[in-house]
């Protein structure tokens, strides 16, 4: 499983529902860090679970559950419903349907909107909505290591063809994915990329690239198919 924790024991669990046999190799590890510092906002933009995660470990007063959380797609606003959030709208798509739903449903003139995320987002959503009027204010709410190898056994199934496929959700994974299997390349060349978005794709390198016809997981996941004894690092 290339995905963090705990999204990767979720998707196994799917995947052995549809008759896949997973194997666990998160690429990348989150922490959440405190609440930094930000105004009072008219609504959240989250664009992960990671990103509600984090603003749920803050302190409750710092942003009140009644606040309109927008999410990117349906697993980030169960999470953010699951986290207390009462007005919970997903934009069932990436980053641009994020904007496009803000743009739709908000106010520029109600307030600034929060944007937890990473350091580097891959959508700078305070570009795609400062056109329009809007201020978002873009804070580091959570940071993402990336692996520095391998497991070993994960290293070997790859050499001996035994893996079947690998599913990549964001680029940074598939950047991961690339850098540590450079020397196992000649090995790969058959093996499928379930990627995402072609956002993704782009950040796998080379290889047998596959893109889901929407950037969501049941898109990727129907990519896949199902199977009976397949297995992959998903």
């Amino acid at each position: 499983m290339t995905r963090p924790q705990p999204e990767a024991e979720r998707t196994a669990a799917e995947l052995v529902r549809r008759g896949h046999e997973p194997v666990l190799a998160p690429l990348l590890v989150t922490e959440l860090l405190p609440a930094p510092a930000f105004s009072t906002p008219a609504a959240l933009l989250f664009t992960s679970a990671n990103g509600v995660r984090a603003v749920a470990s803050w302190p409750a007063e710092r942003v009140a559950r009644s606040v309109p959380a927008l999410c990117v797609g349906e697993r980030t606003a169960a999470a953010a419903r699951a986290a207390g959030f009462a007005d919970v709208r997903s934009a069932d798509g990436d980053g641009e349907d994020l904007a496009r739903l803000a743009r739709t449903v908000l106010d520029p003139r109600a307030g600034p909107l929060l944007h937890p995320t990473v350091a580097s987002p891959a959508r700078d959503l305070a570009a795609l909505l400062g056109g329009g009027g809007f201020t978002v204010e873009t804070v580091e709410a959570y940071r993402m290591s990336e692996a520095e190898a391998l497991p070993a056994a994960i290293g070997t199934a790859l050499r001996a063809g035994t893996i079947d496929g690998v599913l990549l959700y964001s680029r940074r994974t598939a950047e991961t994915f690339a850098r540590l299997t450079e020397a196992l390349r000649p090995h790969l060349a058959a093996m499928p990329l379930y990627c995402l978005s072609a956002e993704v794709a782009a950040g796998a390198g080379s290889g047998k690239r596959l893109v889901a016809d929407a950037p969501n997981e049941a898109a990727l996941l129907a990519l896949v198919g199902d199977g009976t004894s397949a297995a992959g690092i998903h």
